[in-house]
């Protein structure tokens, strides 16, 4: 760990080099620019307050309006499912820099994760709002909400790096685990609550970990409440020692994803 940081450290002007160039041309060829970290989360909220009202979800009864739940709820996801993403294609986008310089894996994951905190901190300003105008009003503890994330940051790097990794050298797989992220949505209370009357669904939420580490956020928030605190602290548990065996995975593998690359 101390290794990780260290090697960091040495390369802290290589991330942030590589951040500015990411944010920049991430958005320099839309009219809207960086508008489009407001819009979508907006757009995706009426998507399912549309459904709701039309009756097509029957979310149960939520502690907050629903509006201001699905968008709380989404954005909490977002976090997780985009430190997947970027943290999945850290082989692929920066294939040639490891083949040709001798820069380590840890810099590229750090300026990754800076780049998913700045995209999901920006877009965060509208929940707030969005909250605050239905009439919530946060304890101290919301305090504390930034750092509940922590487990889901860990979490979503983990599945990142070992799908990274099957970028390289399974593509097939890569994409299987990608669609069943779109599947997972669905599987945890995030339009819905953890309180459903389908059997089978209660089952599966009951036992996905992203139920407690999601809930104890969101409650956390907007009530200054702890969701499930015992199952939440286990699971932010398993979440350190996945993350280290990921990244070690991703170490041991480093020689054949190299070899994979150059071929390619």
């Amino acid at each position: 760990m101390w290794k990780f940081f260290r090697s960091i450290r040495s390369w802290w002007y290589l991330v942030k080099q590589l951040t500015l160039v990411e944010i920049v041309g991430m958005y320099k060829k839309s009219f809207l620019g960086m508008a489009w970290m407001f819009i979508l989360p907006i757009l995706a909220v009426i998507i399912w307050v549309i459904l709701n009202g039309a009756g097509v979800v029957n979310p149960g009864e939520t502690d907050i309006p629903y509006p201001a739940y699905v968008l709380l709820s989404t954005s909490i996801w977002g976090f997780f499912l985009e430190a997947y993403k970027s943290t999945s294609t850290i082989l692929t986008k920066n294939g040639r820099m490891l083949i040709m310089s001798e820069v380590p894996f840890e810099p590229l994951l750090a300026q990754k994760i800076v780049v998913h905190l700045i995209n999901f901190i920006i877009p965060f300003a509208v929940n707030i709002i969005v909250l605050l105008a239905f009439g919530v009003r946060f304890s101290a503890l919301a305090l504390l909400f930034p750092f509940s994330l922590a487990p889901l940051l860990l979490l979503g790097m983990s599945l990142g790096m070992v799908v990274a990794i099957f970028r390289v050298i399974m593509v097939d797989v890569a994409n299987l685990i990608d669609e069943g992220m779109k599947l997972l949505m669905f599987l945890t209370p995030i339009v819905y609550t953890p309180k459903i009357t389908a059997s089978w669904l209660e089952v599966i939420v009951h036992y996905n970990p992203l139920t407690y580490l999601i809930g104890f956020s969101r409650d956390l928030l907007t009530s200054g409440t702890f969701y499930m605190p015992l199952h939440y602290l286990i699971f932010s548990g398993v979440s350190l020692i996945v993350v280290a065996v990921s990244f070690r995975f991703l170490l041991k593998s480093s020689s054949i994803v190299l070899e994979r690359l150059i071929n390619n």
